[in-house]
């Protein structure tokens, strides 16, 4: 009898030896509703679900290499647009080991979609992960920075950007704000560096390297660096790939590279080329907008204020918009409403023009800072960031 309990002790073990390997994610959100499902999303794709009951739920699969994923509890099954839906979670670091998700309440985790419930931060507990854990080291690091640059940010919206809309500018106090921000975000880019070169063997590198794609201005030998300090075993990942491709895809807008020449359409209607308009000799800036995009339309009070100051008489800003609406009447409308008298230039194939095609930017407005010889010297600045850039190039024509 001994000998066969034994054995079954030791089967028992074999079989937990011999276990596939895989992540195991055991969640505990009380409050959720029996039925509701819970998603693993890489980024847009769902990768993984299950289903909650009891306030708890069980996610099992397997990983190539530890990857950030996304989970969310979908409250809304009943809705099938995006942004109807009331999904709550958090970004979670996957790697092939028994992980444990757990927060106090459902109420506890922050909303997918923010303006569902901004005043939620999130609350939740991850534990097992080795490579969440340095995640986490990474997050605390570079916390008192990012709050740093979201509370300016927050002020520069309720004392310069708000009051802008309405051809109000506190510049002064906008520009103290962007300086801010700006500092907050150099500390931030020097943290990120020295966690990549100090961590380059791990997937958080890889994706903090992504994030500083979209949050700093770089070159293509800072890309090409970047891409370099990723130890070359996690260059078959997925994550490395969509890597390299956001690198290919921000080339033409990489500080150093000299503007594209497009197609365009002047006021006129007379097919022209953008190269007739970027003047050699002087600073210019080419303002991507669109007549139906908010933000472009927001922006334009501030741009006025700027060719008061900036874009007349000797070593004039050279202005520049282009357009990408794809009705003629619709940009001629805008113009008239607008009053812009800087230059003012059309892609009419909209987002299968060469704006683009040629640029690959993802999303009006965008600028692009010309140097004299036609090179690229900043890009993505608004508001009181473009103020910083004339006044360092120009010095400081607004009045006191």
């Amino acid at each position: 009898m001994r000998n066969l309990l034994y054995g079954a002790i030791f089967l028992g073990v074999l079989v937990a030896c011999q276990r596939e390997p895989g992540y195991k994610i055991t969640g505990s959100v009380p409050g959720t509703p029996d039925g509701m499902k819970v998603y693993l999303y890489n980024w847009n794709t769902p990768v993984d679900s299950g289903v909650v009951k009891g306030g708890k739920f069980v996610l099992t699969g397997k990983v190539d290499v530890p990857v950030r994923y996304q989970l969310w509890v979908d409250l809304s099954p009943d809705k099938n647009m995006e942004y109807e839906k009331d999904m709550r979670g958090s970004d979670i670091f996957v790697d092939n080991t028994d992980i444990r998700y757990e927060t106090p309440s459902i109420d506890s985790l922050a909303s997918r979609m923010s303006f569902h419930r901004k005043e939620v931060k999130g609350e939740v507990l991850i534990t097992g992960s080795p490579v969440h854990d340095l995640y986490l080291k990474y997050k605390e690091k570079i916390r008192p920075y990012s709050n740093r640059s979201s509370e300016a940010w927050n002020e520069y919206l309720k004392v310069y950007h708000i009051p802008a809309l309405d051809g109000v500018f506190n510049t002064r106090e906008g520009l103290a704000l962007a300086r801010e921000m700006q500092e907050a975000q150099k500390e931030m880019k020097k943290i990120q560096w020295d966690f990549i070169t100090g961590n380059p063997t791990s997937p958080v590198s890889i994706d903090i390297a992504q994030n500083m794609m979209y949050s700093s201005k770089l070159s293509k030998a800072e890309m090409d660096k970047l891409l370099q300090a990723i130890d070359p075993s996690l260059h078959n990942a997925p994550a490395y790939k969509g890597l390299q491709k956001s690198m290919e895809e921000s080339y033409p807008v990489a500080i150093g590279e000299k503007f594209k020449d497009i197609e365009v359409v002047n006021e006129e209607g007379k097919t022209v080329h953008l190269a007739d308009y970027v003047k050699p000799g002087q600073y210019n800036m080419v303002e991507f907008w669109a007549s139906w995009c908010g933000p472009c339309r927001g922006e334009i009070p501030h741009l006025r204020h700027v060719y008061e100051a900036y874009g007349k008489g000797e070593n004039a800003f050279n202005m520049i918009s282009v357009s990408i609406d794809d009705k003629e009447s619709d940009w001629k409308k805008a113009l008239k409403e607008e009053n812009m008298k800087w230059i003012q230039l059309c892609d009419l194939k909209g987002w299968k023009g060469e704006v683009i095609n040629k640029y690959k930017i993802q999303g009006v407005p965008f600028c692009l800072i010309l140097d004299k010889e036609g090179r690229i010297i900043d890009h993505g600045v608004r508001g009181s960031e473009l103020d910083l850039v004339l006044i360092d190039l120009l010095g400081d024509r607004y009045e006191e």
